[in-house]
């Protein structure tokens, strides 16, 4: 039995340890807010050292949201913050992103805040100024807030500021969308049906993953509300039927499973036409195109193996038992399946024409899996082939063989912009990258390969 004086002293021990985790929290909790003012500051300061400049034919380059085009004329793109707020030269937040870390949409969305609240939202950038952590807005408040009015006329984001900031101890339980529309409804009332049109014009479907085991895929969908009643009703009406074929998983799986059904018309017609033989179509109704790597290990022969692995291009890594799923279920078995031969990550041969053929781009494509600019992750498959040392035609003077794997390299319309015109520079060493900044720092860049894991190195 533990005595009653000891005990004390334990539980004493025990709250003089948690006073000062609380302390520490709170430490923390104030360096992050000091963190991230400290980044809004750098972004706004940034911003105003790079203003938009205006060529002779009168027209502005300003970053902003929308297409970069590496040549031709510049796609219209809207100014990163609102009305009344300065615009930026269209280079600036490239090099913002690489000395943060991130990619260049993060850095344009850190200047658009800071742009919001320092000209837009003159009564929250002060509150926040003044913020300690404790009392006040905090950062992420602030930016949340400032998203809802970039697209305010000036008076509007100026009224609107108003109303959030009439209680400045309220404002982190501020509906700030709600205060946003009625901003907007006071500024021009004929907005209310210009919102509904615009609202309209972003319906889409998307698929997301969040980086985990692929066997899954969130599908987010904007849809007029009564197709999207229709639709709840369909799947509604499709798990019934599932259900009453003898299916047995829960409710929200066989909706899962409908929506798979419906991707199939001709089988989700017989399905909901009550025929008992109803079956998905052979080949399915379109093709299901998936890039698998395998090892000649993970090829055994029973795919049901589990312990084979699969490497899928945009998914990542599954085992060959849900592959083997995948293919019975969308009778990908009775269909085409092409086999590619094994690229050469280590070739070397030369071309004098611009454009690699096939098999060579498919080389650099397999090495190097990403844009290889600083921070960057779009996918290589998504990406110019870029010259590491600049292509001179023959006909010029170029030398021959100017076309090499080791002398390309993937990337993204941004970054080939920004290597291109914006005064980035970089050479390619072996298995990564060295890039210079226009203001001299160095990045230096190692590219993730497509290769598969050795299959000894996964089962060590």
């Amino acid at each position: 039995m533990v005595p009653a004086s000891r005990s004390q002293k334990a539980r004493l021990v025990d709250a003089a340890w948690e006073a000062r985790l609380v302390d520490a929290a709170w430490e923390a909790r104030a360096d992050e807010h000091e963190a991230q003012l400290r980044q809004l500051r750098v972004a706004l300061q940034w911003a105003l050292l790079h203003p938009a400049p205006v060529d002779a034919d009168g027209v502005v380059e300003h970053a902003g949201w929308g297409e970069i085009r590496l040549v031709g004329d510049p796609a219209p793109l809207r100014p990163l913050a609102g009305e009344g707020a300065p615009l930026v030269a269209h280079e600036a937040p490239v090099e913002l992103a690489a000395a943060l870390g991130v990619p260049v949409l993060h850095a344009q969305q850190l200047i658009a805040d800071a742009l919001e609240l320092a000209f837009r939202l003159p009564r929250l950038w002060t509150l926040l100024d003044e913020a300690t952590g404790f009392s006040g807005p905090r950062v992420w408040q602030a930016r949340q807030i400032s998203h809802e009015t970039h697209d305010l006329s000036l008076d509007a984001a100026l009224h609107a500021d108003r109303l959030i900031c009439a209680v400045p101890d309220r404002i982190g339980l501020v509906d700030a969308r709600r205060l946003a529309h009625e901003a907007r409804l006071h500024a021009d009332p004929d907005r209310a049906v210009a919102e509904e049109d615009d609202a309209l014009a972003k319906r889409g479907v998307w698929l997301h993953r969040d980086g985990a085991a692929p066997a899954t895929t969130e599908v987010v969908m904007t849809l007029d509300t009564p197709d999207a009643q229709l639709l709840d009703q369909s799947v509604t009406r499709i798990a019934a039927d599932l259900k009453q074929l003898g299916d047995t998983d829960p409710l929200d799986v066989r909706r899962a499973r409908a929506v798979g059904v419906l991707a199939d018309p001709q089988h989700a017609l017989d399905l909901m036409s009550g025929r008992p033989d109803a079956a998905p179509s052979p080949g399915g109704t379109g093709s299901l195109d998936l890039v698998v790597h395998l090892t000649p290990a993970d090829l055994t022969a029973d795919l049901t193996d589990q312990r084979g692995v699969a490497s899928v291009e945009g998914l990542g890594a599954v085992s060959t038992r849900l592959l083997a799923d995948w293919l019975a279920r969308h009778r990908l078995t009775d269909g085409r399946i092409s086999v590619r031969a094994v690229v050469d990550l280590a070739d070397t041969r030369a071309l004098d024409a611009h454009d690699p053929p096939p098999l060579q781009r498919e080389q650099v494509l397999q090495r190097d899996a990403h844009c290889v600019f600083p921070g960057c992750r779009v996918d290589s498959r998504r990406c110019d082939l870029d010259h590491v040392v600049p292509y001179l035609d023959p006909a010029e003077g170029g030398p021959p063989g100017q076309t090499t794997a080791p002398n390309l390299a993937p990337l993204c319309r941004r970054h080939h912009n920004a290597k291109t015109h914006g005064g980035w520079t970089y050479h390619r060493r072996d298995g990564s990258y060295a890039w210079t900044s226009p203001t001299g720092h160095p990045y230096d860049v190692t590219p993730v390969s497509r290769a598969p894991i050795p299959t000894g190195a996964r089962r060590a």
